[in-house]
Formats: C-alpha cells, structure tokens, sequence
C-alpha cells in the first residue's frame, strides 16, 4: 500500500504545482498587459503643423519611437510610472507623465535658440540677433536635394558673394570656390574650410552629416583666423546628438544617371560626304566607315550612394555613427569615382555636467579612375578625328595616322591606359569643456589629420605614345602624405549684468603641418602584366626615361587671439578681436603679424519709436572693419633654394652641380586684406519678408609677385616680394519671402544677388618694379601660341587682350580694328601689343541664386536657379575648330559665312570673335518628392521618395559647352578649354526611411 500511497501523493503534489505554475504566470501576463502602456498621439508645432522625426522616448530607458510625416507616434512603455521625453532640434524639450493615459497630443515651443537663429561663428556660436559682422547661415532644412556630391552643392546659390563653379561632368570633379571676388595672385584663392572647428577640405565629410554651413564673408568676422581668413571662411557643422534620444536608424539612398548636357556639332560622316560631293576639299579621305568617336568613348554615367545613420543615447552619453558608399561612373570610359567615409562621434558628461567631453572620428577613402585631364584629352582626339575612319584596322590594331601631328585613337588613349587614383583621409578630434565657474569655461581641442595618396599609371604597348616613339610601354607611381597636427585652447567667460552683457574669449593655436611623398618612373617593359607594379623591370635607365624624386616639407602655423562681445540694453553690440599669428613660412623680419578686427549693430526695432510697430520683426544696422590675411602655399619661399641639375668634369671625374633656384628675403610676409562692411538686416510682417544687404570695400597690400632682378648681385634671376595692391568692392542681397503660407499649401523663396568689382592699384614699389606696368598672362595653347590676358595697374584681373576683329574680306580675311579706330586686313606683321586692346573680362561682374521651395500637404517640390552676369568667354573650341583650313574635323559651323559675308579662309588666331558674352541661367536643381504617412513595415516610421534633376537646363547666348568655367588661377578668367571634360545633366531617384 505504501507504493500505492506514494504514487498517489507524487501525482497530486505535481498536478498542485502545475495548477500554481500556471496560476502565477496568468497573473503575471495579466499585471504585465497592465503595467506596459501602449501611448499614440499627435505632436505638432505652436502653430499646430505636424513635425515628422520627432524623438520619443521613455525616460531613463532605451525604448523609444519617432513621429511620421504627419507627427503621429505610437509607443509601448515598459513601465506605467514613466514619463515620455519629446525632444526635436529648434524646439523646446518637454516631459509628459502618462499614468492612465492612451492618448497624448503634444505641442512643441520653439526654442529661444531657433527663434534667435543661433549661427556658428569663429571659436563658438551667437544668436543671429546678436551677430554684428557679415555672415550668411544656411540650415540643413534649407539644404539643396538631390544628387549630392559635396557640402558646396548644398549651398550653391544661396549664399550672396559665394561662387560655387564646377562645370565639368567629372565624377569626383571638385569646384572652384571663391568668395567676394580675388584678393591674390600667387596665393589661395579658395575660403578656409573648417570642419567641427578643424581645417579639412569640404569634400571629404558626407553631405548626410552636415547639420549646418555658416559662411564668414567680412573681415571683422574672419579675422580671428588670422592669416586664413582673406578669402573668406566656411564653417561645416555635423550633426551630433546633444541630448537622451530614442535608438534611430536613418537609411538615405539615390541613383542618378548621367549624360552629356551639351556635345559640340563637329562634322560627321554624313556631312563630311555631302561636302565632297559639293566639291569642297577636306583634309581626310573617305575611309569608307562610319564612325561616332564620342559614343566610342562614352557611356551613360551611374552614380549609387548609400548612407546610413545610428543615433542614439541617454543624457550623460549618446552618439551617432554614419557610414556613406558613393559609387560613380563618368560618362567616359575607365572614369570612375568610388568613396567609403565612416565617422563616429560621441558626447559625454561628468562630474555633473561640469566636464563635457566629445571624441569623434572620421575615416574615408577615395578610388578614381582616368583623370579629367587624359578625358579631356580622349574627348578632343574624338571630336577632331575623322568621322569616316574606322576604330580597327583589318588585323585588329587600332587605326592611327602617324603623319598628322596630335593626332591619336581615343579610344586606344582610354583602352591602352591604366590610372588608379586612391586617397585616404583619418581625422580623430577630441574636445574637452570644463565648467570651471558659472559662466566660464575652459576648452582644448586636439585634432589628428593624415591624408595619404596613391597614383599609379600605366601605358601599355598599344598606347598611341608607345607605337609612335618605339617603346614597350611607360608606368610611373607616386605616394604623397600630409600629416597635420592642430591644437587649439580657449577660455570664455559670460556675464549677464541686466542691461550690460558681455562675452570674452582668449586662446591660442598651433598647428603643424609635415608633406612628403617619392615618384618613379620607367618605361620599355618586357610585358604590360606588371601594369605600374614591377617598375624595376623596365629598361628606361638606358635611354634616360626612368626618373626617380621625393621631398619633404613642414610648416608650422601658431596663433594667440581673442574678442570681446558687449551687448547693452539688448539693442547694441559691439565686437572687438585680435589675432597675433606666427608661421615659420616668412622672412627673419616678419615672423609674426597682428590681425585686429571691430563691429557694432544697433538694432534699431527694439527701440521705444518702432517697438510698437509690429510689422516690423527685424532692422538692424551693422558695420565692421577687419585685417585678414593670406599665407603663401609654399613654406621656404624666404630661403635660398638650391637644385642638384646637370653635371661638370673636375678632377677626372663627373659631379653633379648645384645651382640656385631662389632668393633669400628676409622681409617676406603675409598678404594683408583690410575690409570695411556695412550691412542691415531687416524681418517684416512676421517675417514673411526677411533677408539682409551689405556692401563692403576690401583692399589687399603686399600681394607677393615674382621679380627680375640682376645676376650679381643675386643668385637667382627672380625674387618673391610683396609688393601688389588690389581692391574689391561690391554689395551683397539676400531677400526671403514666404508668399503663400496656408494649412495645406505653403510657398517660401529665396533670392540672392551680388556684384563685385576688382581693381589691381599697384604692382611696384621702390625696390621692385614691372616694365610699364602691365603683364601679358595666360595662353591660347599650341598650336594658337598667343598671350590671351593683360594684368594692368589701374584695371581689374582677368582682362582679355588682343586684336578686335569687326569684319572680314571677301576672300576670308581677317579685318581688324586697331587702338586708333583705323580698320585694316590682319597679316601676321601685326601681331604684337601696339594693335591690341582690351576685349572683355572673364569675371563675372554679377552671380544671383533663385530657390522655391513649394508644399502641398505630403508633396514638396523645389527649384534652385543660378545665374552669373556681365562678363566674356573666351571659346577656344571655336577658336580651334571653327576653321576650314586645319588639318582635322572641325566643328559644323566652319563652313559658316563670317559676319554674313565669307566663309573664313585664315589661319587659326586669337581675336575677338570668339570672345562671347558668358550671361547664364542654369536651372540648377529641381527636386519633387512625397512624404508617405503610412508604409507597408511597421519597423519604419517615416519614409520620403523623391525624384530630382540636375544641371536641367541653360539659358545663355554662349555658343560653348557650358558658361560655367571652373578655373582656378586669377591670371586667366573666362578662358573655356578646348579639352574641357564636358558637364553632365543627371536624373536621379532616392528614398530616405527612418527607422
């Protein structure tokens, strides 16, 4: 009975236990479906607009949510007890307690800070009220959509006095910067580029992360950069998490395809056989093919990118991770584009919130294919050669004509050539902030910059270069590295006394710059399988081909500065900085300069005759004057210089010689720019009409210029001296208008405009002088060698010189106009500058920038127009091309009659003719998307699709490729290349989605 007993009491003790198990775990499900909170709601502005992106999240927990397009969210809290966190960047962050709540509708306030439009200025940040200097501040919600491939396209046209030039269809093609005109002629003309703070170039942050680009146009704004900050400086804030926000995952992606906006008209073979039969005499035979060389060499272009984004975080700590592909094809062949960026940032405080400590890091890398360059030069072979000859002989070699000279097989040029262009870039920033005292506080940034090049190139014994000279094949490799160091400590103090407040700030900065790089070179390889990467195994050392260099430099850049912002009443400002900056680039002499910069604003609406003038939002009057300054490129400029050329026979023996390549100049300093800028901002009817005007006279002094000088008693027949005054004057508009503003529909626009006038007032002095003051610059190229500019005391740059043709003879002559007005048939006995005048300028005298944004509930669509004004181009295309008598293709309209009267029967020249009026109109960017509220995945919780296209559409006069000239170097504007790698006009297809 005793097993019986015990089997019994085993089975009811279990059944017990079961019946307890399951007891307490429905009691458990049933507390927690009571204790977890399912929350929706609505968040929208003061003005009750929705605001997609919002970030929900339940405090002290890593559980959290985002708003739609149409500010709905929806949450599960863990905890019944919690309170949710509403936080936005420009709105005030609210906590809401929940208990036995279903549903909550929150209204997010603005933040003063957004109200206040809080811009990033030099060493920290200001309200836009309080700001007394030129400074133009664009927000990434004002940021250009679309087809992206740096910071500059965010922000083309929609800065005043900014130009933002590319034109040039090049897959990882970099623009041509300039702000408020040239203030140099041997220096850098492009604006410092600060990233977080730290010197970069803008190309290598990911337009993704950027949350904002401040641009310091006047001197009293960039001064405090010192010696950097003559041609203006731009600010590149990313994006950064500042405070507890909910785990994100923002994914963005587009595709665009590209082709050519605009191919020259040179004859083909269709019309090259039409003009036989009508008797006319070409410079090819019929080789009986049909050939179109552009679509030889050409593709359409595909550009991918990818960008992904993480965010999150608690108060004390939080970070975000972006990762970015971009993957671009040009429309020639072998040109490529391919970049990987990774940047990690992250904030932390402790000790109260007394130390605040951000480290971030970013990691790129760049692969590029044939450079614009050997394109360029593909494209003009495809365009000149002949349409009726075929690609391929009969055996399979490509078909080259020896006789004619530059004269060669594109697609042999782009098939039989190898380049690989890989760049890296490492940047680790670490900044530190102590809370020393309320109202003070102590920060040091340390920044580590390597970048790191790689150039291989390649020919192999089919290119053109290597059948025609007898070699078996040519390959070079080169490595470069800059190495940067940046240090950077500051102290500022606030002090809010009622109506007296004021700001200091004192720091100092160093910075330490190491570049470094070999090359080599060799050629008549047994095989072209090594490529560029068994250069020994060539033969170029009997024939003297192989060559071998490398270098090393440094220079070292320190600097001590610091302002003062006073604020009275909270209607005056007044700012005053200095900086003290040393460089180890200059002369014994002149080691160190001084940079001092002062501004003041009234603002005039808070004053007791407007404040009650509602509809007036804004007016403010602002003026400042400043010293900037501009730092040679090369650091021993103040040196003598010697190189190891040649060789002499002493002693028996070969030695090497050594000779002097410069002059010392122990007076050699900075270019040195003082500006004056007066400006008003002004904000009506709630703003709805807002924007700014400025206008500003710049000169520059002791402009560095090269030098002859005698042989003894220098060493060297040239020095580099400074010299040469310039000045720039002109006037800045931006006007913003919301015209429509309703429930459903909203319409906002923004317009820019701006002139600039240059003027060179001086290029000698006592010591140094130039012959009759004035340089003949620039050039036409072989086989048209003819200086194209004039630099003048008393003219402005970038002036066209040479003979003004008005007519031409009835046998195809050239008549020209002489300086006199006396007309006569050109010879080539009048080539020189007693018959030359001046032609035109290739500077816009006026750049202007049109964008319309338009909603309509989930659709926005916007326009972006750019346009630059009143100055010449010179179309050497044309000038090569547009004549019957060369040897090669030439280009439809050769055949034309010249001012209605004979077709052209003279050889290639330089004359007016081919200088044309440049005025544009690019519709530059049109962007067309849709906002969905609802998608198919419930993991997503916002999603935007768009479509946009850019480089649309030209407006212009100019018979080129493209009016919009990327050059570079002030000596020689408005010159168009005949090899200019043509500018392409993409359709692109993105999505973001938020997660």
């Amino acid at each position: 009975m005793k097993p019986t007993t015990h089997v019994f009491k085993s089975t009811a003790t279990s059944s017990y236990r079961e019946k307890m198990f399951f007891t307490i775990l429905f009691l458990f499900v049933v507390f927690s479906s009571f204790s977890q909170q399912k929350i929706s709601g609505k968040i929208t502005d003061a003005n009750n607009i929705p605001i997609p992106g919002v970030s929900v999240l339940e405090k002290n927990t890593s559980n959290g949510a985002v708003s739609d397009f149409d500010g709905n969210f929806q949450i599960t809290l863990k905890n019944k007890d919690s309170k949710l966190v509403f936080s936005y960047m420009g709105f005030v962050t609210q906590e809401i307690a929940v208990l036995n709540k279903s549903q909550i509708n929150v209204a997010l306030q603005d933040s003063k800070e957004e109200l206040n439009e809080v811009v990033v200025v030099g060493y920290g940040t200001q309200k836009k009220s309080r700001v007394t200097s030129a400074i133009a501040s664009v927000k990434e919600k004002d940021f250009t959509r679309g087809a992206i491939n740096d910071a500059s396209d965010l922000i083309k046209g929609k800065v005043a006095g900014l130009s933002i030039n590319n034109g040039s269809g090049d897959p990882g093609s970099t623009p041509n910067i300039t702000l408020r005109g040239f203030s140099t002629l041997k220096g850098g003309t492009g604006p410092l580029v600060l990233i977080n703070g730290v010197p970069g170039s803008i190309d290598t942050v990911s337009p993704n992360e950027i949350a904002s680009i401040d641009v310091l146009k006047d001197a009293s704004a960039a001064a405090i950069y010192g010696t950097r900050g003559a041609n203006g400086v731009i600010l590149i804030t990313t994006k950064t998490v500042n405070s507890e926000i909910a785990p994100t995952i923002t994914y963005s992606t587009f595709a665009t395809t590209s082709n050519f906006a605009n191919k020259a008209k040179f004859l083909d073979a269709s019309q090259q056989r039409s003009l036989r039969a009508q008797g006319v005499t070409l410079p090819f035979t019929d080789g009986g093919a049909s050939t179109d060389w552009l679509d030889e060499i050409s593709r359409t272009g595909f550009t991918q990118n990818h960008n992904l984004a993480l965010k999150g975080g608690t108060a004390k700590t939080n970070y975000i991770v972006n990762l970015n592909y971009v993957d671009q094809t040009g429309a020639f062949t072998n040109t490529y584009n391919k970049e990987y960026r990774f940047s990690f940032d992250v904030n932390h405080t402790m000790f109260n919130d007394k130390l605040k400590i951000n480290l971030s890091l970013l990691n790129g890398t760049q692969d590029m294919g044939i450079d614009e360059g050997i394109a360029a030069y593909a494209y003009r072979q495809a365009m000149i050669r002949n349409p009726t000859a075929p690609v391929y002989n009969p055996n399979g070699t490509y078909n080259e004509d020896p006789n004619k000279l530059q004269y060669y097989n594109p697609v042999a040029i782009l098939n039989e050539t190898t380049q690989d262009r890989n760049s890296t870039w490492q940047r680790f920033t670490a900044n530190l902030t102590l809370d020393l005292l309320p109202g003070w506080d102590v920060s040091a940034q340390l920044s580590k910059n390597k970048n790191t090049g790689l150039t291989g190139y390649a020919e192999t014994k089919q290119h053109y270069s290597n059948t025609i000279n007898k070699r078996n094949g040519v390959a070079s490799r080169s490595t470069g590295v800059t190495d940067n160091d940046y240090v950077e400590i500051t102290s500022k103090y606030h002090k809010d006394l009622g109506r007296h407040d004021f700001t200091v700030l004192g720091g100092y900065s160093y910075q330490y710059t190491v570049n470094e790089g070999f090359s080599a070179r060799n050629s008549d390889f047994p095989t072209d399988a090594f490529s560029y990467n068994n250069l020994d195994a060539g033969n170029g050392l009997s024939d003297g081909t192989a060559s071998i260099d490398s270098y090393k430099n440094d220079s070292k850049l320190i600097g001590f500065f610091g302002r003062l912002n006073y604020n009275f009443d909270n209607k005056y400002d007044l700012l005053f900085s200095i900086r003290r900056e040393g460089s180890s680039k200059f002369g014994d002499n002149h080691k160190w300069g001084n940079f001092p910069a002062v501004s003041a604003g009234w603002s005039i609406n808070k004053e007791s005759f407007l404040k009650d003038v509602t509809a007036i939002n804004t007016l403010k009057l602002r003026g400042g004057y400043g010293e900037t300054g501009v730092i040679p490129n090369d650091p021993y400029m103040s040196m003598t210089l010697y190189n190891y050329e040649g060789y002499f026979f002493s002693n028996g023996k070969w030695v090497k010689g050594l000779e002097p390549v410069s002059n010392p100049n122990p007076d050699l300093r900075w270019e040195k720019t003082a500006e004056v800028n007066i400006g008003i901002d002004f904000g009506f009817f709630d703003n709805r009409i807002s924007g700014s005007f400025d206008v500003y006279n710049k000169k520059t002094s002791d402009m560095l210029w090269d030098y002859n000088v005698p042989t003894p008693p220098y060493l060297f027949r040239q020095i580099t001296a400074n010299v040469g005054k310039m000045e720039n004057k002109g006037f800045e508009i931006l006007l913003n208008t919301v015209p429509v503003r309703t429930k459903d529909f909203n319409w906002n626009s923004s317009m820019t405009f701006s002139h600039n006038k240059n003027k060179l007032t001086s290029l000698s002095n006592d010591l140094y002088k130039i012959e009759g003051d004035f340089l003949n610059t620039g050039n036409t190229g072989d086989p048209i060698s003819f200086e194209t500019h004039r630099l003048e005391v008393g003219q402005p740059i970038g002036n066209f010189w040479g003979l003004k043709s008005v007519d031409i003879t009835t046998d195809g002559k050239w008549i020209v106009e002489l300086p006199d007005g006396t007309r006569k048939t050109l010879t080539t006995e009048m080539y020189n500058d007693s018959n030359k005048q001046y032609l035109g300028n290739g500077i816009p005298q006026y750049y202007a920038g049109w964008t319309n944004t338009f909603t309509y509930k989930k659709f926005d669509l916007s326009v972006v127009l750019t346009g630059a004004f009143d100055f010449q181009i010179l179309n050497t295309q044309r000038m090569f091309y547009e004549n019957p008598t060369i040897a090669y293709n030439m280009l439809d309209s050769a055949y034309d009659k010249v001012y209605d009267k004979a077709v052209l029967n003279y050889n290639q020249t330089y004359v007016s003719y081919y200088v044309e009026q440049g005025d544009y109109v690019k519709v530059d960017n049109v962007t067309f998307s849709y906002n969905f509220d609802v998608t198919p995945f419930k993991i997503i919780n916002a999603m935007r699709l768009y479509v946009s296209g850019n480089n649309l559409a030209t407006f212009t006069k100019y018979k080129g490729l493209d009016p919009e000239i990327k050059r570079q170097d002030p000596l020689s504007q408005g010159m168009d290349n005949r090899d200019k790698y043509p500018s392409t006009r993409g359709i692109t297809l993105g999505l973001n989605v938020t997660f």
